[in-house]
């Protein structure tokens, strides 16, 4: 990159790289590649190629690619950026053209072709996520189309799901555990909607319909379950006035408390719950048990960026359940330190689940730059009994941990992450056993080229 910033999220392992590479064959470091593995995990995240006039982690950044993938027992790694209509409208001015979320502006109409909306200030460029539904590879950012990727990370272009024009997504979408079908969601920065999409196993789109919100809110992640679409609404508004005053675009309304939306799947009216204020990035799995609805997520104080301010709680592991019933809320946190980026195995998404896994901090990590998002500890949470086992990769900086099954059980698979070392400035491929997450890795391979801390991953069989 020609390019430095002083911004914790800018510096060290949340750099960007600039140069796309192919790696056919790489260093086994410890463990062995495990016999029949054949797929590639894939993770996406925020790469600006050119410096950002602001830059807010985790809501800007071009989408770049990372790709590990194995086949015959050898490892290969290849990268690439998600080439979106906004990458090429800045690739065509050779800078930064669009402003910030926070702080948005227009962009010069001689870089717009006829296509593009002048009236559009934000820039849509899929950086925080990627997923497979049926034979179509996709690359996720927030309220955007989301972008077809090719077997060899080549963006092809938005994804139409069977339309005459790109489907608006946002970048956590789940798959109906009976249907296969795909519920996708879209929020509104103007307007108090919220769209849901329904696109079934074939990739064509079945339906959409809107659910109607106090006001204009981030909805990052949603909940579905067998007969329900779950929404937890906090208090995170967008406020355009606010914003031209010379707030921020975000506003934080802890008064309006969070409410939650329960969305009959067969078309019913949805069903209200409300709680005190708190914000959810990430769920790790929703379940129907009887007449309660069971959520596993990381629950913020607020909505920060940064983690906040000095002496705001941590974001912790909790579970919330409805009682469709009586109407009552119970909560239980899991786990007392700082998580995020909670995942299960996939196979038990909507039903009920008994392992969470997900990164944390502690005390053994001295090398990185006090950014939020950095982790150096995967841990395994069993929901039936509380316990809690955990790998330290010490003086090392992990990321969200994907699930690569090998049997039927919850931990009959690899726990897939990117390490990076800061004394080296290298970064690994780790596979650790599902089932055994204390022990020494099954597999550390040595990347080319450092993978810079990115959001969510994927694995893809082959």
């Amino acid at each position: 990159m020609s390019w430095r910033s002083d911004n914790p999220h800018l510096t060290g392992n949340f750099a960007p790289v600039g140069t796309e590479i192919d790696s056919e064959r790489l260093e086994v470091l410890e463990g062995a590649i495990p016999e029949g593995l054949a797929g590639a995990y894939i993770r996406n995240g925020p790469n600006p190629r050119y410096q950002p006039s602001s830059y807010n982690y985790p809501l800007e950044g071009d989408g770049m690619l990372h790709a590990v993938s194995f086949e015959n027992g050898i490892a290969r790694y290849r990268n690439r950026y998600v080439r979106t209509r906004s990458f090429e409208i800045e690739d065509l001015a050779g800078h930064a053209v669009f402003g910030g979320l926070m702080s948005p502006s227009p962009v010069d109409a001689k870089y717009l072709g006829p296509d593009d909306d002048p009236e559009n200030p934000f820039k849509a460029s899929a950086f925080v996520s990627v997923m497979q539904h049926g034979d179509h590879l996709l690359a996720l950012g927030e309220g955007e189309p989301a972008w077809e990727i090719g077997p060899d990370l080549e963006t092809r272009g938005p994804w139409m799901a069977g339309t005459g024009s790109p489907i608006l997504m946002g970048a956590h979408n789940r798959v109906h555990p009976v249907t296969g079908d795909l519920f996708a969601l879209n929020y509104d920065l103007m307007s108090p909607t919220v769209t849901i999409h329904h696109i079934g196993r074939d990739g064509r789109l079945r339906r959409s319909f809107d659910v109607g919100l106090a006001a204009p809110s981030m909805i990052h992640d949603f909940v579905l379950t067998e007969r329900y679409l779950v929404l937890l609404i906090g208090p995170a508004v967008f406020d355009l006035q606010k914003m031209m005053e010379g707030g921020s675009f975000i506003q934080w309304r802890g008064d309006l408390g969070t409410r939650i939306a329960v969305v009959p799947l067969d078309g019913g009216k949805p069903r209200w719950f409300e709680a005190e204020a708190f914000f959810v990035f990430h769920f790790a799995n929703g379940f129907e048990r009887s007449s309660e609805i069971v959520i596993d997520y990381v629950r913020h104080q607020k909505l920060y960026f940064g983690y906040g301010e000095r002496n705001s709680e941590p974001p912790r592991l909790h579970r919330l359940v409805l009682d469709t019933t009586s109407g009552r809320i119970r909560e239980q946190p899991w786990f007392e330190k700082v998580v995020e980026f909670p995942r299960i195995d996939e196979r038990r998404t909507s039903v009920s689940n008994r392992y969470i896994f997900a990164p944390t901090l502690t005390e053994t990590l001295t090398g990185g730059n006090g950014a939020s998002g950095t982790f150096n500890c995967l841990l395994r949470v069993d929901t039936e009994t509380g316990d809690i086992s955990a790998h330290d990769f010490g003086n090392r900086i992990a990321g969200e941990a994907v699930f690569i099954p090998h049997g039927n059980g919850e931990t009959a698979g690899w726990l897939a992450t990117y390490v990076y070392d800061p004394e080296t400035d290298g970064s690994e491929l780790v596979l650790l056993d599902a089932g055994r997450i204390s022990d020494e890795p099954v597999l550390r391979l040595r990347l080319p080229q450092r993978v810079p801390q990115g959001l969510h991953g994927a694995w893809v069989p082959a």
